[in-house]
């Protein structure tokens, strides 16, 4: 059985992958920029190539599974170790090319959660800086109470 039909769900993941890549860089300079309606087109746009994502991904794996045999190690590193020639050489690139591209997303996304993160904390501290917690400026008897017996004022000096 050939590996076409996993080489050709591989180059569509690599290039919706790369996509996905483009993005996220994208949103990265979105994030610096404070521009929160191109922002959300490319939340939008991501969430349909994490769909499409997910799709080939199934696609891969039955492709997979009919080559192995369906069986439980149904990786790329299965398929690779089967082929020969020149399959088994476009198999490797296409893995490691894979493997860089999501190596390359996952530090950007790392990026663009600690932006986020940060972006929180300003505004956070914004809030909190421009509405105060409320203080009870107000006679309180806690306080009274609080106070020991010598030292509260006496306002008369008088002996029983």
């Amino acid at each position: 059985m050939s590996a076409k039909p996993i080489i050709e769900q591989l180059k569509r993941l690599c290039v919706l992958h790369e996509h996905l890549l483009t993005l996220s860089e994208e949103k990265t300079e979105a994030l610096k920029g404070g521009k929160t309606k191109e922002l959300s087109n490319i939340l939008t746009k991501e969430q349909k190539y994490i769909q499409a994502i997910g799709q080939t991904e199934d696609d891969r794996i039955k492709a997979t599974s009919a080559f192995l045999g369906y069986s439980e190690n149904n990786t790329i590193s299965a398929c690779i170790a089967k082929t020969s020639g020149s399959e088994k050489e476009e198999l490797e690139q296409l893995y490691e090319s894979l493997s860089k591209v999501l190596g390359r997303l996952k530090e950007v996304n790392e990026m663009n959660r600690q932006l986020t993160r940060d972006a929180l904390q300003f505004i956070s501290i914004s809030y909190d800086t421009l509405v105060p917690k409320e203080n009870n400026f107000n006679y309180s008897k806690s306080i009274k109470a609080e106070l020991p017996k010598s030292s509260r004022m006496k306002l008369f000096d008088s002996k029983v």
